[in-house]
């Protein structure tokens, strides 16, 4: 029997035959995770269920895709919700085209079973426990009885494996933990953390250019702004998780190779983007400014040159960023469509930074701001196909994922939602309104935000395989900040897998000049019009008298909707039609 060395412990390779890719093949081997690949092992390979706990980041999925990377065993995964069903695991049955019968497809887990490959149920404790005991004889007995289809009963296959990951509940909205009558027929394996040692270790490993003195800086930082978020010295006030581990590290150390950051300055502005840019208050931003000061060695935060754009030869170039574009003539009208002062343009450096290096960008805003108007330089100026996943309370997974429906009189088919849609045409995602579904729905997106970059599709849809975002694609998302505890908000453990840009306040008097000018240009009321707004405006945070008529003007008020309705105005009155 041929096998490979694994943790030290020698692990057979699988009869399979199928490549499982390459997902796993960067993991380091240091001490404390060989000590969980050997916890993990023993019982894996006596066939028993595996449950990993631990916080985000730690590696629990990474572990599982190594394993079976280095034995050459498939590795098929489910991100669970509050929404996952018994169907969308076992299977269910389709109605064929004609309408005239029906077939049935199996679930991730049932082909699994079959095929004999490992199955992981990931974030097992975001599903309803009653749901998950609808295939407990999988972990407790080794066997599946297809109720939903023949009822014929189906043994786990040579070397089927079940392994379950659990966040810890604390930290992570939505969660408790698995109940004992459950988590009792499992061998229980809570994953260590990296020590600094280690990390320091991880990243010399996987990022050799870079000297040592310059990745300890970049592991005290990171470690230094996690305590303080955890014993609520920073971010507090934001009413959010946050979360700062080694997914943050290699992301820095990502951008730091690629950019050739080899001065203090350059370093810093790096620094910024992940350890000050997420927070939104004046002195959590100043807190952390003094953390990066110390590290970097420079007295002020750096003024580093002002970001601009410029098309040429299939890229557009930010300074020292370049991102690929398929139509040079749609990338220059989509700069020359929105007003770009300042504030604006170092905003979108950080966006376009992030797409570069292939991260999820999470942006956020408040509401008396409307990032919406400079979406398209974003997500349409590569080239590709956008398609928008908009989300809202009490929206289902089989919403943006897709469902059976009536296609062509009495034929029924699937159809893809829009989130499905869009990871087939191989485009841009942008996914609006984060906040509003609940940190449940939102999970689901597990595999699509991590490495994996991929989403498992129902049975009913007729595909057992994950399907895969290209590597050109990027995913957007937008979100509200979180103004009070009873609203929603996004889990810790799923922010991480976004880099958060903060959508700037624009409403001083130069930026709103600016602005009004790009679509008034040299018009004689530009600056009247901003004394008004701004005079209306603190008049409004000071509780003053105010026309109750100028109040619902500013509550209403958006600085680009208004530039627009401007513009149209003046554009009807060169052409002498009515207003």
């Amino acid at each position: 029997m041929e096998t490979v060395k694994i943790a030290g412990l020698n692990v057979p390779v699988s009869k399979s035959g199928i490549n499982p890719g390459s997902l796993g093949s960067d993991l380091v081997e240091t001490d404390s995770t060989v000590r969980n690949l050997s916890n993990i092992l023993y019982p894996l390979l006596e066939g028993k269920p595996v449950l990993l706990v631990g916080d985000a980041g730690v590696g629990k999925n990474a572990l599982i895709y190594y394993i079976n990377y280095k034995r050459r065993h498939p590795t098929a995964r489910f991100s669970f919700n509050e929404d996952t069903l018994p169907e969308d695991l076992i299977g269910s049955y389709r109605i064929l085209m004609d309408g005239r019968g029906f077939t049935w497809s199996d679930g991730p887990l049932t082909s699994a079973i079959r095929s004999g490959h490992s199955f992981v149920a990931d974030e097992m404790n975001l599903c309803p426990p009653h749901i998950i005991k609808r295939f407990s004889t999988v972990y407790e007995s080794a066997y599946l009885e297809l109720i939903e289809g023949d009822s014929s009963r189906i043994y786990c296959g040579e070397g089927f494996n079940f392994i379950g990951t659990q966040n810890p509940a604390e930290g992570f909205e939505g969660r408790k933990p698995l109940p004992f009558d459950i988590t009792r027929f499992f061998s229980v394996v809570f994953i260590d953390p990296h020590t600094p040692d280690e990390i320091l270790y991880i990243l010399k490993k996987l990022y050799p250019a870079l000297s040592e003195s310059l990745l300890q800086s970049c592991i005290r930082i990171s470690l230094e702004t996690e305590n303080r978020v955890v014993v609520g010295k920073l971010g507090k006030g934001d009413l959010e998780k946050y979360h700062f581990n080694i997914r943050n590290l290699k992301k820095l150390c990502n951008r730091l190779l690629g950019l050739k950051a080899d001065t203090s300055e350059l370093q810093f502005r790096e620094f910024w983007n992940f350890y000050v840019e997420p927070f939104r208050k004046k002195e959590d931003r100043d807190f952390q400014i003094e953390l990066l000061l110390g590290e970097s060695g420079l007295k002020v935060a750096p003024e580093l040159p002002e970001p601009s754009f410029q098309v040429h030869k299939g890229f557009l170039y930010c300074n020292d960023k370049e991102i690929p574009i398929r139509d040079e003539d749609k990338a220059k009208r989509l700069l020359s469509e929105v007003p770009l002062p300042l504030k604006l343009r170092e905003f979108s450096e950080k966006i376009f930074t992030a797409i570069q290096f292939q991260e999820n960008v999470l942006i956020e805003y408040s509401e008396e701001q409307d990032p919406q108007i400079l979406l398209p330089l974003f997500t349409e100026i590569s080239g590709l196909p956008l398609e928008t996943v908009s989300l809202c309370k009490g929206i289902h997974t089989s919403d943006i994922i897709g469902a059976l429906k009536p296609i062509d009189g009495s034929k029924v088919d699937w159809v893809d939602g829009p989130l499905t849609r869009g990871i087939r045409e191989g485009g841009n995602i942008l996914i609006t309104n984060l906040e509003a579904a609940g940190a449940e729905l939102v999970e689901k997106l597990n595999m699509l935000t991590d490495d994996a970059r991929s989403l498992t599709l129902p049975p009913e849809a007729g595909i057992s395989e994950p399907i895969q975002l290209t590597e050109d694609s990027r995913i957007f998302a937008l979100k509200l900040f979180r103004k009070s505890k009873s609203v929603a908000t996004i889990s810790r453990a799923f922010r991480n897998r976004f880099t958060s840009v903060l959508f700037p306040d624009l409403e001083d008097e130069s930026t709103l000049t600016e602005i009004i000018s790009f679509y008034l240009p040299g018009n004689s009321l530009i600056l009247k019009m901003v004394n008004f707004h701004l005079k209306i405006r603190d008049l409004a945070k000071k509780e003053r008298s105010v026309p109750p008529i100028l109040c619902r003007i500013y509550s209403g008020f958006r600085i680009f909707s208004f530039g627009r309705i401007i513009s149209c105005v003046m554009r009807m009155k060169k052409r002498d039609k009515p207003v």
